[in-house]
């Protein structure tokens, strides 16, 4: 799963506790939520140190917890942060009720661990994995060389606009006439 998917769908799955989330979607997301909150305490920052410059040290008494704008952000990325944790310890096959460790001292560290777990392959209580692989369809195989002419057909579209060399012209010319005569006029003098 690329960045902008898992960050998407933790997004979208801000008030979703139940369910799994592979550790691409935890991490990911974990990524951006720490690049927000060092962009906006790099703010803080610069604004509290003018604050001070300006009015000296007693103008931070007068701050409150809503002059941050890493207050905002915890406020805005809260509910995501609890959700995809709280799915990714049911990915990792543990309870939600594990997040009660980030309380304890040392506690936060054992949830990194847990989180760097890998995915239970099986379904759970909480669902299927999140990366399960789709179901395979009922039916006839694709040869791997049907596919991949198949494919090849497709990056033609792709290349529609481009100019066709002479030599290239040439080629396919030769290609077609000696399909003809080996294919088409062969048939013919069977029937």
């Amino acid at each position: 799963m690329g960045p902008l998917t898992a960050i998407s769908q933790a997004v979208a799955r801000s008030f979703t506790f139940s369910g799994r989330a592979s550790r691409s979607e935890y991490w990911w997301f974990f990524l951006a939520y720490t690049v927000v909150f060092i962009i906006c305490g790099s703010i803080d920052a610069f604004m509290i140190t003018s604050l001070v410059q300006q009015e000296g040290e007693q103008a931070l008494f007068t701050l409150g917890v809503f002059d941050l704008t890493s207050a905002f952000a915890w406020i805005i990325t809260l509910p995501t942060m609890l959700s995809v944790t709280v799915r990714r310890l049911h990915d990792a096959g543990f309870s939600g009720f594990w997040m009660v460790l980030y309380f304890i001292p040392v506690g936060g560290l054992a949830l990194i661990i847990m989180h760097m777990l890998p995915s239970e392959g099986r379904t759970t209580a909480y669902g299927t994995p999140a990366a399960a692989p789709a179901p395979r369809a009922a039916g006839k195989t694709v040869p791997v060389d049907a596919h991949k002419r198949a494919m090849q057909g497709y990056a033609l579209l792709f290349d529609k606009d481009k100019k066709v060399s002479p030599e290239v012209q040439a080629a396919r010319k030769a290609e077609v006439s000696d399909y003809y005569r080996t294919q088409v006029l062969k048939s013919a003098k069977t029937a």
